[in-house]
């Protein structure tokens, strides 16, 4: 049997992944009539991760010990013409060898043609976003321009290295600029376009979701997570997501809910693209032929107004419902971090080996 199309969304964090899992979840069906299978993900959102971090080799819950071999089995019984999975916690599982190595040997056995699909974002953008999704997550507790710095080390921002891994393990690398303009038109018809769908056959692909958390959200979340992620703590997968939901549902109760968080100056923004530029243009000439600087046009050079608690002093109604916010989520975070349920010694619970 010939090899199948495998289209593999691997991110990165950040651009959309949680719009494009959930569009492949609600349009299984009408994808598979177009000869697009997406396997069951096990997952409420619809992403891939158990079934990538299985074929990388890593360790699961009990519970999705299985989800790999179900998807071997539905392969086999499918005559689609292409696959699609999707799971963002592969742009840290590829950065390792070994990880790499597993994921397409596997991919290899079950015949499958591996194309990777990317979406690079400009790095002061993303920074911003992803501070935002771990604070809410009570998962660090640090002021943002010491995380930016720490944060700017990471491999997983040096989208380089995915042209070597594509070029190692013989798979096509698909990169698709996230921009500004991308967030405003949705991220899901550029996808379609990725894997070679028409985007006008889905009524629904306009979606967004996920949005950014706002000030108010951050300094909740970074005062909480003092709990939990303070100096020389580090909470585990289960407590960060417990916390994350009991976080969110009570600022959705209290109607305090808000987005668009900005923790970066201009002068911030420029210094992290000054220090990612060669390795971004490197990256952009070979994939798209041109500068970085051309592609990200209307992100790069952005004047910024920070409206983060640390840098915008909020006025004293909102520093009251800051309080009392604070004040009544440490009785429910305590609570967490000693539930003994959510602190089981395993590789999947470990938030540094989940992220490869």
């Amino acid at each position: 049997m010939a090899k199948r199309i495998c289209y593999i969304h691997i991110g990165p964090h950040k651009t959309g992944s949680s719009a494009i899992q959930w569009f492949l979840k609600e349009n299984r069906a009408e994808l598979l009539k177009q000869s697009y299978f997406v396997p069951q993900s096990g997952a409420n959102q619809g992403g891939h991760h158990a079934i990538v971090r299985l074929l990388c080799g890593k360790d699961v819950p009990d519970h999705q010990q299985l989800v790999a071999a179900k998807f071997a089995r539905s392969l086999e019984e499918t005559s689609c013409k292409a696959v699609v999975i999707s799971s963002e916690v592969l742009e840290g599982l590829l950065t390792r060898r070994a990880c790499a190595e597993e994921f397409f040997n596997r991919i290899g056995k079950l015949n499958l043609d591996p194309k990777l699909v990317l979406f690079p974002r400009n790095q002061p953008q993303s920074i911003n976003s992803r501070y935002a999704e771990v604070v809410k997550g009570c998962r660090c507790s640090e002021p943002f321009e010491a995380f930016a710095q720490a944060f700017t080390q990471r491999l997983s921002l040096r989208y380089s290295h995915l042209i070597d891994v594509a070029d190692t393990f013989n798979a096509e690398l698909i990169a698709c600029p996230f921009t500004g303009e991308t967030i405003a038109r949705s991220i899901i018809p550029e996808f379609l376009r990725a894997i070679g769908i028409d985007p006008s056959k889905f009524p629904d692909a306009n979606v967004h979701r996920n949005q950014t958390a706002g000030p108010f959200t951050i300094a909740v979340g970074r005062r909480v997570s003092e709990l939990i992620a303070g100096p020389g703590k580090r909470p585990t997968w289960l407590q960060a997501v417990r916390c994350k939901r009991k976080l969110a549902a009570y600022l959705e109760e209290k109607r305090w809910s808000d987005n668009g968080y900005c923790g970066l100056t201009t002068a911030l923004a420029a210094h992290i693209e000054r220090q990612w530029q060669p390795d971004n243009d490197v990256f952009a000439q070979r994939v798209w032929g041109t500068s970085w600087t051309e592609v990200f046009a209307s992100d790069i050079g952005r004047e910024f107004r920070p409206n983060d608690f640390d840098l915008s002093k909020p006025d004293e109604s909102t520093e009251r419902r800051l309080c009392q916010a604070v004040h009544e989520m440490t009785e429910t975070v305590k609570e967490i971090v000693l539930d003994p349920a959510l602190t089981i010694q395993a590789s999947w619970n470990d938030l540094m080996q989940r992220a490869g």
